[in-house]
C-alpha cells in the first residue's frame, strides 16, 4: 500500500522522500486547489521528477480546480510540458481537464480527485470507464462504503488518512466564494479562505467553532484500509510546514513497516483540539467531530518542530541495498563493481602503491567502503580481493565510494527515465 504525501513545496518534498514516502502530490502556481502554497514552478518540477526517479517515488501533479473558458490555452500549454518532463500521473477535479490530458498524452494516467465527490461503486465504475485510473474516494465515506467500493471496482483507491476535514461534502463547497464575494475565491479553484474555522455557534447552546471539524486520522486503522485492497493512503497538508509533513510521513511508514508510530509527535506537530476518525467509524457526534486550534494546540506544535529540526530532516530514507566487489592487484588499477538489484556499475580507481609500513587490509578497506550515511544505500556487504603488500590512501578509497555511488545514481535515473518515457 502506497504512502501518498503532500508537498506544498520543495522542502517538503525533501522532507517527504526522506521521511520514507512512496509517492507525493504537488501543484504549479496555477491550477491547483492549493493556491496559497508556495508550489511549484516548472524548473522546480524538473528537478523533483529527476529525483523522485531516483528514489523511486512517484509524483503525482494535481490540476484540480476548475477551468473558465479563457485559460484552455494556458492549461494546455502546462499539460503538454508537465507530461514531457515525465510526471506520473495528473490529478484531476473537471472532466474538461481530463479529456484535454487524454487528447494530449493518451498514456498519462488519470487520478480522479477527492473534489469529484465519488461516494459509491457505480461512481468509481464510471471513472473508470472514462479513462481514470485511479480515484481518490471522498473523505466523508465510512469504513463499509470504502469496503464496498474496493470489492467491487477494480479501479484503484486512494483513501485520505491524515489531515484537514471539510465541513461541506468535498468539492461542494461554496462558503468562502459566497462570503468573499467572488467566484474566483472558491475551494474549487484553490483559494478558499476557511471561513468554517471561524467562531460560528449554535443558537442556544454552548458550542462554538460549530463548524470546524477536527483532523482526520486513521493511523489506527490502516491494517484495515489495507486488507480492503486500498492501494494509497493520502496525507493532506500542502499548506502545511516541512516538519509537519516529517512527521507524518515518518509515523505512517513506521505504521506499514510494522513498528510503532510516534502517535505523540504526530499529535503535537498539528492538530484541531485532537482528532477524529468519525466518517469512518460512523462516530459522528460533536464531541468527536468538532474542533480548533487553541493556544496548547499551537504551543505545542512549536515544541514538535523544534524537535524535528534537531534530528533527522537531513537523513535520508535507505532506499537500496546496495553491494560492493573491490579488486586490488599489484600495477594494476583498483576496480569496483557496486550492484543493486538488476542494476550494476564500475568504477576504476588509482593504481595501488607498494607498502612501506602498513598494507590497506580488508577490515580498512570494509569500513571505509560502508560508510553510506547521507545517502539512500544501505550497505548489503563487500567483498574484497586484496594482494598483500599494497596500499590505497583513505582518500582514494572514499573517492572510490563516491564516484561508485553517484555513478549507480545516475544508472537507475537513466533506466527509470527510459522506461518512464516507453508507451
Amino acid at each position: 500500500m502506497e504512502i501518498l504525501a503532500p508537498c506544498g513545496g520543495t522542502e517538503s518534498f525533501t522532507a517527504a522522500i526522506n521521511a520514507g514516502t512512496d509517492a507525493v502530490y504537488l501543484g504549479l502556481n496555477k491550477f491547483s486547489a492549493r493556491g496559497n502554497a508556495t508550489n511549484f514552478t516548472f524548473d522546480e518540477l524538473e528537478s523533483v521528477i529527476r529525483q523522485s526517479r531516483l528514489y523511486g517515488v512517484k509524483l503525482y501533479l494535481a490540476l484540480n480546480t476548475l477551468i473558465f473558458d479563457d485559460e484552455l490555452t494556458l492549461l494546455r500549454e502546462y499539460i503538454g510540458q508537465a507530461v514531457e518532463m515525465g510526471i506520473d500521473a495528473v490529478i484531476v477535479q473537471d472532466l474538461g481537464v481530463a479529456s484535454i490530458v487524454k487528447r494530449i498524452s493518451p498514456h498519462t494516467r488519470l487520478h480522479a480527485s477527492t473534489q469529484m465527490t465519488t461516494t459509491t461503486v457505480e461512481g468509481a465504475n464510471a471513472l473508470q470507464k472514462l479513462g481514470f485510473t485511479r480515484v481518490v474516494l471522498a473523505r466523508e465515506l465510512s469504513r463499509e462504503e470504502i469496503r464496498g467500493i474496493c470489492n467491487k471496482s477494480s479501479i484503484e483507491t486512494e483513501v485520505f488518512v491524515h489531515g484537514a476535514h471539510c465541513v461541506s461534502v468535498s468539492g461542494q463547497c461554496y462558503m468562502s466564494s459566497i462570503l468573499g464575494g467572488s467566484i474566483y475565491r472558491s475551494g474549487n479553484r484553490g483559494m478558499c479562505a476557511q471561513p468554517c474555522r471561524l467562531d460560528f455557534c449554535e443558537r442556544d447552546k454552548n458550542v462554538h467553532y460549530a463548524l470546524s471539524l477536527k483532523d482526520l486520522s486513521l493511523i489506527r486503522h490502516i491494517g484495515e484500509l489495507k486488507e480492503m485492497g486500498v492501494t494509497s493512503i493520502k496525507i493532506e497538508g500542502r499548506m502545511k510546514r516541512p516538519e509537519y509533513v516529517a512527521a507524518t510521513v515518518e509515523a505512517f511508514r513506521a505504521t506499514l513497516d510494522g513498528l510503532n508510530p510516534d502517535i505523540d509527535l504526530l499529535g503535537r506537530v498539528f492538530s484541531r483540539g485532537g482528532f477524529t476518525d468519525g466518517y469512518f467509524t460512523g462516530n459522528c457526534s460533536n464531541a468527536n467531530m468538532l474542533g480548533s486550534r487553541t493556544k496548547e494546540d499551537v504551543t505545542a506544535t512549536a515544541e514538535a518542530i523544534r524537535e524535528i529540526k534537531a534530528r533527522s530532516l537531513k537523513s535520508p530514507y535507505k532506499r537500496y541495498t546496495v553491494y560492493f566487489n573491490l579488486i586490488i592487484k599489484e600495477n594494476k588499477p583498483t576496480k569496483c563493481i557496486v550492484r543493486t538489484n538488476d542494476i550494476s556499475v564500475t568504477v576504476i580507481g588509482a593504481v595501488p602503491e607498494k607498502a612501506l609500513n602498513k598494507s590497506t587490509t580488508e577490515d580498512f578497506i570494509k569500513a571505509q567502503m560502508l560508510k553510506l550515511g547521507g545517502t539512500i544505500f544501505l550497505a548489503g556487504g563487500i567483498e574484497c580481493d586484496i594482494e598483500p603488500g599494497l596500499m590505497l590512501k583513505t582518500s582514494q578509497i572514499n573517492g572510490i565510494r563516491r564516484e561508485a555511488l553517484q555513478k549507480l545514481s545516475d544508472e537507475i535515473i537513466k533506466i527509470k527515465e527510459h522506461y518512464d518515457k516507453s508507451p
